[in-house]
């Protein structure tokens, strides 16, 4: 380019401005004002001609401000030309730009096999469900895939417009499923199964469980059972028996007042009669045609036809499909929503539900406020100890060694006691602000009888003499609603 062709022009200043990140250069061009022009040195005419000289604008005048600040990288040539051709005063000008990094993706896993909780068997709404032949769990054969690892990548560095590498950031490596009878292939990109069993998974980590199938009822020819894995039972589990395991259970018969316990979830294809006394314990959900004078502890979810006198503790929902989709008497207390079509009789049973709050607290801040105080209290008790050393009955001269240090343990214990009230204080003012929430709902799809009690803690849900239809019963904002379906 030419530069003696563009006008001149007469400038106040070139200011060279870097944008935080290191990552953008401006130029802000600042024009000399008319008194600025005038000076008391007018007469010296060489001076003038010096001044007209240095403040020519071209574009090497722009590149040395910007060599000058220091700025090698990422030059746009053609924002300086315009900046010349057609000067901006007062405006940052953007004149640099460095190479932003490219971070690295991070690596993930594509699962073949279905979580737990999104696989779920197949059935209409409308139809009878036959909880004896839904398929409840995903089984898997020696061999098979399971998933493929897509590894992390490195990223692409970039640079700043000071010419300073800017490291890209490395993706993060995936959570490895690697789980119980599980192998991967030779580059570790590939996971199968190493036994036939049933798919669990524990986080992220795949496990096969193998079963133990019971091709009979539970009963004097079989023993209690006991199994670390799945357990399935062909026929039925007879009154004083129990089985216990370590994954999950399917019976596809009837639960006859017997011991029942698994760690994942447990499938009943008829249905539960509880008149024995034992109970039902899931550490997943439960699924079984019926819950008759039944004691269960579930944590997940329980799916069921009816439920009647029974006393159940549920983690999660509680969803009654079927032909009666009702529940009779007895106790349940939920963390989830409850969904039925009929809850009590016109005889008015006494059936209580009670929906589980969850408190919302500073856990971490109250841990560490008493750990703090024990701490103080501990070294509040040390010192006691020794100031018990001393005779402090005893009249000492203000010479005495003993004097100095017994008024140093008694400071430090009196800034103890004072550190253990604050945390005190502390401790209450978390606990104090806790609050309770109750995420659970009641949804009636037909009718609530009386005789019916909902408790949100220890709120009541009050409703008059009539019968209430098409209902949820939810909480908030700290009050119980009364709301239509």
């Amino acid at each position: 380019m030419d530069q003696s062709a563009i006008p001149e022009t007469r400038l106040g200043g070139i200011s060279v401005i870097v944008s935080d990140n290191n990552m953008i250069g401006y130029i802000k061009l600042e024009k000399k004002t008319e008194e600025e022009g005038q000076s008391a040195g007018q007469d010296k005419a060489e001076d003038d001609n010096e001044v007209e000289r240095h403040e020519l604008l071209t574009e090497d005048r722009l590149k040395q401000a910007l060599k000058e600040k220091g700025i090698t990288f990422g030059i746009k040539e053609d924002n300086i030309s315009m900046l010349v051709k057609r000067p901006i005063y007062g405006l940052k000008i953007e004149v640099a730009k460095g190479e932003a990094p490219v971070d690295g993706e991070d690596g993930h896993v594509e699962f073949y096999v279905k979580r737990d909780s999104e696989y779920k068997p197949e059935y209409k709404d409308e139809e009878k469900i036959d909880f004896k032949n839904l398929e409840h769990f995903q089984q898997v054969t020696e061999g098979q895939m399971l998933c493929k690892i897509i590894k992390e990548t490195d990223g692409k560095s970039g640079k700043n417009v000071f010419g300073t590498e800017v490291p890209a950031r490395r993706g993060r490596p995936p959570v490895s499923p690697f789980g119980k009878n599980t192998v991967f292939n030779e580059d570790g990109t590939i996971l199968f199964a190493a036994k036939n069993g049933v798919v669990r998974f524990l986080k992220d980590h795949i496990d096969i469980n193998e079963v133990m199938q019971i091709r009979s009822s539970v009963d004097h020819m079989t023993g209690n059972i006991r199994f670390p894995g799945d357990v399935i039972i062909d026929g039925d589990v007879r009154n004083g028996f129990s089985v216990r395991s370590g994954g999950s259970i399917i019976i596809k018969g009837v639960v006859e007042g017997a011991y029942i316990e698994a760690d994942g979830d447990i499938s009943i294809g008829k249905g539960i009669n509880g008149s024995g006394g034992e109970k039902v314990i899931a550490g997943g959900n439960l699924k079984s045609g019926y819950i008759e004078s039944a004691r269960l502890q579930v944590e997940g979810n329980i799916t069921t036809d009816y439920i009647i006198e029974s006393d159940i503790k549920c983690g999660g929902d509680i969803t009654l499909i079927g032909r009666n989709e009702l529940i009779i008497g007895g106790s349940i207390k939920l963390s989830g929503e409850l969904t039925a079509k009929f809850i009590g009789n016109e005889r008015e049973r006494p059936t209580r539900i009670e929906i589980i709050g969850i408190v919302f607290s500073d856990v971490k801040g109250i841990e560490e406020a008493k750990k703090e105080r024990d701490e103080y209290t501990g070294s509040a008790a040390k010192l006691v100890e020794i100031l018990k050393q001393f005779d402090l009955s005893a009249e000492l001269d203000e010479d005495d060694p003993r004097t100095a240090q017994i008024s140093l343990l008694k400071q430090q214990l009196s800034l103890f006691k004072q550190k253990i009230d604050a945390a005190s204080l502390k401790i209450k003012r978390l606990e104090d602000e806790s609050r309770i929430e109750y995420p659970g709902a009641v949804k009636c799809k037909k009718k609530i009888y009386q005789g019916v009690k909902i408790y949100f803690g220890n709120d009541m849900f009050q409703f008059d003499l009539d019968d209430i239809e098409n209902s949820r019963i939810f909480w908030s904002d700290g009050e119980i609603i009364h709301g239509a379906l």
